[in-house]
């Protein structure tokens, strides 16, 4: 693999990954309850968090889109790559936990 392919794949699973951080901080800053309830076990916690995860998904989707688009395929491989822990981290909200 090229070294250009190399880091556009490695920007790709940055932008990946910084796509549900940033829903879970509006979430955070959105609800502000979620502060006081503290401990995750809580079933309000666990649907904000999953709503937000969720969020962050369709983000990657839409920035997938667009860098496919622009044509730069590694950088798109590398935001589907990132979205698999967040698809773990819903399914783990919504069948699991």
């Amino acid at each position: 693999m090229k070294s250009k392919n190399k880091i556009d794949l490695i920007i790709g699973i940055v932008i990946g990954l910084c796509a549900p951080l940033f829903s879970i901080a509006i979430a955070g800053e959105t609800f502000p309850v979620l502060q006081e309830l503290g401990e995750i076990a809580n079933p309000a916690w666990k649907l904000i968090a999953m709503r937000a995860v969720s969020f962050g998904v369709i983000l990657n989707a839409a920035f997938f889109f667009l860098i496919m688009n622009w044509g730069r395929d590694h950088m798109a491989r590398g935001i589907l790559i990132a979205c698999v822990p967040s698809i773990i981290a819903v399914i783990y909200f919504q069948f699991i936990a």
